[in-house]
């Protein structure tokens, strides 16, 4: 009786490994709800890395709250206004062009941010 028990309770346990190795190796299929859902993983990675990069080298100077204005402007909603306070257009380039050049007070971070930092503060950026 105690024989038989163990060979179920083994034939049970062989069961469910080779069941979870089957499940783990299974593909998933190339569609687009894997593909979003990878954009969208990695659209968030940037966004908590930008997070990250914007306190230690932009929230000393440009409020991400609210709309009250430090030393330079505030860059809460910045893509929704659509332009800088000089009427130029915000958008990626353009916001770019600012990090890596400075400009009015701003200093240049083009020594201090790496190209991946500067793509991932920007996508930060358009969330405030």
């Amino acid at each position: 009786m105690v024989q038989r028990f163990q060979i179920n309770l083994l034939a049970v346990t062989l069961t469910a490994v080779f069941s979870t190795l089957a499940i783990a190796q299974e593909k998933v299929p190339a569609g687009k709800n894997a593909n979003a859902d990878s954009q969208r993983a990695g659209e968030q990675a940037a966004i908590t890395r930008g997070s990250i990069v914007y306190g230690h080298r932009c929230e000393i100077c440009h409020s991400s709250e609210s709309d009250a204005q430090k030393y330079g402007s505030s860059m809460k909603g910045i893509y929704k206004r659509g332009k800088f306070a000089d009427g130029s257009k915000v958008n990626d380039a353009s916001i770019e062009k600012w990090i890596v050049n400075g400009g009015k007070g701003m200093p240049s971070y083009k020594e201090v941010l790496n190209s991946g930092q500067i793509r991932d503060l920007i996508a930060y950026i358009k969330t405030l």
